[in-house]
């Protein structure tokens, strides 16, 4: 019986491993559970206030918050095509726009699925 139990507690160990290293690479002002929008982005346009993360078209809000891994408040000028992010969605007007923005390690996995 202990051996079995010992063996349960290394697979559940073992299960949730993946979790621990990925949740250890962001930094602390990241919040615990990021938002299950997440993609590469393909294209940002300052003057359109539009982003394409996986060939979807966005628009972004003025005040839109960015979080780098180097720093808490960043600006837009940090995105860069291919980067990892998350993203949480408002509404202004009825219309969804990209309120804030985690930008993620190249390695990052969200660990839901999609």
């Amino acid at each position: 019986m202990k051996r079995m139990l010992l063996k349960l507690k290394t697979l559940v160990f073992l299960m949730l491993m993946p979790l621990s290293i990925s949740a250890a690479t962001l930094p602390e002002y990241y919040p615990e559970t990021l938002p299950h929008m997440q993609g590469v982005v393909d294209d940002i346009s300052v003057k359109t206030n539009q982003i394409v993360i996986d060939d979807m078209q966005w628009k972004f809000s003025m005040n839109m918050r960015v979080h780098s891994l180097n720093t808490e408040f960043s600006s837009i000028q940090a995105l860069r095509k291919s980067m990892n992010v998350a993203f949480k969605l408002d509404t202004i007007n009825g219309n969804f726009v990209i309120a804030e923005i985690w930008i993620l390690p190249n390695n990052y996995s969200s660990n839901h699925s999609e």
